[in-house]
């Protein structure tokens, strides 16, 4: 079974354009992109920007065979794209904790993927 995660964190007010800048360029970027997800065995990788009563935040969909092996491949890249994504999460991201908590009910996914 994969391990799915989902993390929500606060983005600071008049930071959201520049989030939305580095997700174009993270877009713009795909080769670099997935090949970090290829190195940290990510199978899936998406971000939603969420607007609340309580301000901007970004909710991260992550689906890997082993979400700590992901964890350890991101802290020690080599990838510039990680490196420059991490700069960006420190300027944009309120303090960078984990706002949301989420229980998964299920997972499924197409056998045929």
């Amino acid at each position: 079974m994969t391990d799915v995660v989902m993390v929500k964190q606060r983005v600071e007010e008049g930071k959201v354009d520049r989030l939305r800048e580095w997700m174009a360029e993270v877009r713009d970027r795909r080769d670099e992109a997935e090949a970090t997800l290829r190195d940290e065995g990510m199978l899936t990788e998406s971000a939603f920007l969420e607007r609340t009563d309580d301000g901007p935040h970004l909710v991260y969909y992550m689906e890997a065979e082993d979400i700590e092996r992901v964890w350890d491949q991101y802290e020690d890249s080599d990838h510039d794209i990680d490196r420059e994504h991490e700069q960006v999460m420190s300027e944009v991201l309120a303090d960078g904790r984990d706002v949301g908590e989420y229980e998964r009910l299920y997972h499924l996914t197409n056998p045929e993927r």
